[in-house]
This record gives C-alpha cells, sequence and structure tokens, in this order.
C-alpha cells in the first residue's frame, strides 16, 4: 500500500515544481504562514510580486497582513489600475503615514497596468524615495493623454529612472516642454507611442544621455524634423528603432535624424516613403553612422512609376546590407526589408473584402468596419484577383458546403 505524505513534508524541489503551476497571489495567499520553511521558501520565489486577477478579499489580506512581513525582499511588483487607489488609501490610512519606499525597501522595477492617464498622474506621486527603483513598465495604458504625463513619468522616483518602457497597446503620448531647464539625464531607455514627429525634438533634448531609444509615431498630418536643428548630438545613444505607419518619410528626415546620432551601433527603420531616395541603397548608406553594427530595415516603398524593376532596386544595396523585395504591382508598392528581419511584427497593407449572406447585410458591415469591398456572395469574393486569403467564419458545419 502506498504511504500518503502531508505536502508540507515533500522536499522543496518538489514545492518549487508544483509553484511553478500556480500564480504568485495563489502560493502567497494559499502557503504564507503554513510554516517555517514555507515561509523561507515563498520569500525567496516571489521576488517578483503579480497580483493581477486576485479577488478584492485576497488583495486586501495579502496587502495587509502578508506583504508586510516579506515585502524588502520583492525586487520586481505589478500594479494594476483598478487597485491604485486601493493601494495609495491604504499606505495613508496606516498610523505612521506608511509609503511605497518604506513597504518595498528594495523594489528595483514596477509595472503599472491598465491605467488611465488620470489616475497614473495621481499614483505617481506615491513613487518617490525608492533608492533602488530604476525600471518603470507601463502597459496598456488609457485615456486623453495630458502633455505634462511624459515629463511626469520620466521625473518619477525623484529622477532616479533609467527605464521607462510603454507597450504597443498603449496611448501615443504628446510632450509640450516649456520650461528648458527640465533634463531627464537619468533616463537611459526608452520605449514609447509618440503623437507627432514634431514632438521628436522637444524630446532629445529631453533624455540627452539616453542610450536605447524605440520611438512608434502616429498619424499625424505630415512629418517635419525642423525641431531637430537645436539638438545636441546624442552621443550615448547606441540603440535607435523608428516605427511608423501611414506616414510618408524623405530622404531628408532620416539625414536629420541620423545627423543627431553619431555613435549608434544598432538601427531600425520601420516605415512608409514615397521617395525613391529611401528606397536606393547607395543613398542610406552613405548617410549611415561609421559606428553602425547591424541595421534592421522594413521600407515600405510607393512607387509612381509602373512597373517597377526590383532586380535593379536590389542592385543597389551593399553585399554586407543583405536586402529583399517583397513587389505588390496592382497597388503599386514594394517592401524592402532585410535579411534576417528581427523584428516583433510588421504591418502589411492589403486589400480587405467582406461577403456576407445578404448584399445589405455585406454593405453594412463594410461600412461599420471601413471595409471597401463587399459582395453579395462568397463566390463573388473568390473570383476577385486582388484577394489573395479568405476567412471563413460560419458555423462549422457549413464550413465545406461553402469552401467546395
Amino acid at each position: 500500500m502506498a504511504t500518503i505524505s502531508n505536502f508540507e513534508i515533500l522536499p522543496e524541489e518538489i514545492t518549487l515544481h508544483v509553484f511553478q503551476y500556480l500564480s504568485c497571489a495563489d502560493i502567497i495567499y494559499g502557503f504564507y504562514n503554513l510554516n517555517t520553511r514555507f515561509n523561507s521558501t515563498i520569500t525567496y520565489f516571489c521576488h517578483s510580486m503579480n497580483l493581477i486577477g486576485v479577488t478584492y478579499k485576497q488583495f486586501d489580506c495579502i496587502l495587509s497582513n502578508i506583504l508586510p512581513q516579506i515585502s524588502s525582499n520583492i525586487r520586481s511588483f505589478v500594479v494594476n489600475g483598478n487597485w491604485a487607489s486601493f493601494i495609495s488609501n491604504k499606505l495613508h490610512a496606516t498610523r505612521f503615514e506608511l509609503t511605497l519606499s518604506s513597504m518595498f525597501p528594495n523594489l528595483y522595477s514596477l509595472i503599472l497596468e491598465c491605467f488611465i492617464d488620470t489616475d497614473l498622474i495621481i499614483f505617481l506621486k506615491e513613487i518617490r524615495d525608492l533608492k533602488y527603483l530604476v525600471k518603470l513598465d507601463i502597459k496598456r495604458l488609457t485615456g486623453r493623454c495630458s502633455s505634462e504625463l511624459l515629463k511626469n513619468i520620466l521625473t518619477a522616483n525623484n529622477g532616479r529612472l533609467k527605464s521607462v518602457l510603454f507597450d504597443q497597446d498603449s496611448i501615443f503620448l504628446s510632450l509640450k516642454t516649456n520650461d528648458k531647464n527640465i533634463i531627464c539625464s537619468n533616463i537611459e531607455e526608452l520605449t514609447l507611442n509618440l503623437i507627432d514627429c514634431d514632438m521628436l525634438g522637444d524630446l532629445l533634448k529631453l533624455i540627452p544621455n539616453v542610450r536605447r531609444l524605440r520611438i512608434s509615431f502616429g498619424q499625424s498630418p505630415g512629418i517635419s524634423t525642423t525641431t531637430l536643428m537645436n539638438v545636441s548630438p546624442l552621443i550615448q545613444l547606441k540603440d535607435f528603432e523608428l516605427h511608423s505607419y501611414g506616414m510618408f518619410w524623405e530622404f531628408s528626415n532620416i539625414v536629420d535624424i541620423l545627423s543627431k546620432m553619431p555613435s549608434l551601433h544598432r538601427l531600425t527603420l520601420d516605415l512608409y516613403t514615397d521617395d525613391e531616395r529611401l528606397a536606393n541603397g547607395q543613398n542610406l548608406v552613405i548617410v549611415l553612422p561609421l559606428s553602425l553594427v547591424e541595421i534592421q530595415l522594413f521600407i515600405l516603398y510607393y512607387f509612381s512609376e509602373s512597373p517597377i524593376k526590383t532586380d535593379s532596386l536590389l542592385a543597389t544595396w551593399p553585399k554586407h546590407i543583405p536586402v529583399s523585395c517583397w513587389l505588390n504591382e496592382p497597388d503599386q508598392y514594394t517592401i524592402i526589408h532585410t535579411i534576417p528581419y528581427n523584428v516583433h511584427s510588421i504591418l502589411i497593407p492589403t486589400a480587405i473584402a467582406i461577403a456576407n449572406s445578404t448584399i445589405e447585410s455585406s454593405k453594412s458591415s463594410a461600412e461599420a468596419f471601413g471595409v471597401n469591398k463587399y459582395y453579395a456572395t462568397s463566390e463573388e469574393l473568390a473570383q476577385d484577383p486582388d484577394i489573395d486569403t479568405v476567412v471563413v467564419s460560419v458555423k462549422v458545419p457549413l464550413h465545406k458546403s461553402l469552401i467546395m
């Protein structure tokens, strides 16, 4: 007959293996204070604390009773915007007016998820005097985008932050620096979504010591790099990424930007253009920094003359920058990209069409989703030579009859 063991007496190797299948909140809430050995294991295991998805009861219990005992060991902490006001109220309701710095004295990284910009500005006041906090990750930020928000974030924690990263699902930020004396020399790494490329000059003045910079631009009415004229070269910048969709960049814009980055080691350009000079490798090579070691390109080039000769275009690129071309002759664009292209995602324009059960339903769906083409039947859609891929989204029993 097999021997039945209590969970408490299992070896730590098995305990840690079990913990890998549980959330951090479940581990703390379910196992802390079971015995001294578990407390020691949990304290070591939970250097990164994520309480996303817990109930109000669990959150209140962990924040009030458990975190004060283990918080000095926490190096990374995730705060959901829905809990932000509760955390602030909890801190200020205590007898000694607790602060984040007293609760998490060794915090290195703070992740803020699902905040509204107005709530984030309020919560930023709690982020102060954290001696070791240098990294701030902001995910799924929403709101109207105050022009002061970015500046407040970069100067948070008494100017100790070195890395500030916004994810792709966060809002596009605005920047307006009326005070020329404000310089965030502490920032070494920054990833953000910026509303307008006209703000690039003010941004670079704000972060003169940045080493890694990744910017995604919104679809502003036009592109201008005149604000770069009075910007000093960023001699510390080694890694720069520019992502822009729907706006057409000129060769002179890229020249203006690269002239401020003389020490680059890595460059990524992901953009649209109708300027032939940007599609010509001989032109681009001349303006690249001599320090450059790696380049990633994804250039969507709209051409006016048809047909374009891809072989001639490829021949302009030097052998040390291997590139490939995708030609879409009907829509008059070609995609020039480096091989390999080590970027997480790409955006390729394509023709989209809708076919529902009736022409009225197809038209209604097309108008709702901004689609130009719609059809009365799936047969008409399938016969369109511009349609390369069809997504069948009817009920499963109807799949065979529809596609056959």
